[in-house]
């Protein structure tokens, strides 16, 4: 059995000028366990609003076991995007980004496509458990770059992969044993956030012992954090503990 024990989450526009283009869905029972979610619009195509909520829509639509088949998933989201915009040709190439988790007692599942990530917690620090669809991260798996050099090189927000009509589906799948990720009482913190948020937690990858332990006490650091030095984009987080028994 699993249970969720403490949640902070939010998800707010770059300005007040401007529509959020981020959606996400704050941890929901479902069956044995819980699934929660977040999607980032792709700003530069119209449509980018709709289509990062079409994905969240989608999620809450489906049950178990469809929500752990990746490929029928993303292929459903992608199809009720296309059903959605069709008679809009303004909006043809609407696109979202999603990162999604399943937690059960035995299990974490991570779907994940674009540049959203998926983080657990490890002490004081965050482990990443997704990896970027950049064109960074393409140059950085090929080794033609180090890190360090990649820094001064355009095309870091360069997507490679997103849910559109005009995309191929591409995404990663991740199913980790939740032995490998709790702590010795058995609790776990994850955490999503769009590259509006996770921008800024790697500027500085660190808070207090305080901060960390607490999914709540996390979110509000973290959005003190981006409005102390300004967002860049919309920006969105879901921290969330569990406890198994």
């Amino acid at each position: 059995m699993i249970k969720l024990t403490n949640c902070g989450a939010f998800s707010f526009a770059k300005d007040q000028t401007r529509h959020n283009e981020d959606a996400f869905l704050l941890p929901m029972p479902c069956e044995d366990g819980y699934i929660f979610a977040v999607a980032d619009g792709v700003g530069a195509y119209a449509g980018a609003q709709e289509a990062a909520q079409t994905a969240i829509n989608s999620l809450i639509a489906l049950k178990l076991p469809d929500l752990l088949d990746a490929e029928l998933v993303l292929k459903f989201v992608k199809n009720e995007i296309t059903d959605l915009l069709q008679s809009n040709s303004d909006k043809a190439k609407a696109a979202t980004t999603l990162s999604y988790c399943f937690i059960n007692s035995e299990y974490l599942h991570v779907i994940h496509v674009g540049d959203t990530r998926v983080y657990v917690r490890a002490g004081l620090k965050l482990n990443l458990l997704t990896k970027d669809h950049t064109q960074h991260q393409e140059l950085l798996d090929d080794g033609l770059y180090t890190k360090k050099e990649l820094k001064s090189l355009p095309g870091k927000n360069m997507l490679t992969a997103a849910i559109s009509k005009s995309l191929p589906v591409r995404y990663q799948y991740y199913k980790v044993p939740l032995d490998d990720l709790v702590s010795d009482d058995g609790s776990l913190m994850l955490v999503i956030m769009s590259d509006g948020a996770h921008h800024f937690w790697e500027h500085r990858p660190r808070f207090s012992a305080s901060t960390m332990s607490s999914p709540s006490n996390f979110a509000t650091t973290m959005l003190k954090r981006i409005k102390r030095m300004g967002p860049s984009d919309d920006h969105s987080l879901i921290a969330a503990s569990f406890q198994r028994s």
